[in-house]
């Protein structure tokens, strides 16, 4: 089970990391606020197309364990903080699309390493979704919307 299970609990490390020793450019409300939301973005699509739609199962069985409430707990906002943290609005599209490839190669990773498990859907499938939702919505509206609800006008 082992074999499985290193992915998720690397990726959580590693990420945990990276939030914690980057040089913080978020305030602790903007970096509350959005771990919050975007978590809750992320459990509804994962519980939306994960067990409604049944397009995928993560872990090694149909048990749930807790390491995957963590991993999708964890990863995403993750994700989210460290995009937003960097992101100002001289960034180029080439800033957002890396993202986009990033969140897919994570997906393609935990699916090569058995953590992840596809019913009836390819990997590749997810390009258009991440394309459409992450780079579209995510990382051009949403996200920078967000952060500038949070931030006072100055």
């Amino acid at each position: 089970m082992w074999e499985k299970l290193w992915y998720p609990y690397t990726l959580i490390i590693v990420f945990v990391l990276i939030v914690s020793f980057m040089p913080k450019r978020l305030t602790l409300r903007e970096m509350y606020f959005s771990v919050g939301i975007i978590g809750f973005a992320t459990w509804l699509g994962d519980v939306f197309v994960g067990d409604v739609l049944k397009a995928f199962q993560l872990g090694p069985s149909s048990k749930t364990y807790i390491i995957d409430y963590l991993f999708v707990t964890i990863i995403p906002p993750a994700i989210g903080l460290i995009y937003l943290n960097f992101l100002i609005h001289t960034k180029s599209l080439l800033y957002k699309w890396m993202w986009v490839v990033l969140s897919f190669l994570l997906e393609w990773g935990a699916v090569l390493t058995g953590y992840m498990t596809t019913k009836g859907w390819k990997t590749w499938y997810s390009i258009p979704v991440f394309v459409l939702v992450f780079l579209v919505l995510v990382f051009l509206v949403f996200l920078p919307l967000h952060l500038k609800i949070l931030r006072p006008e100055k």
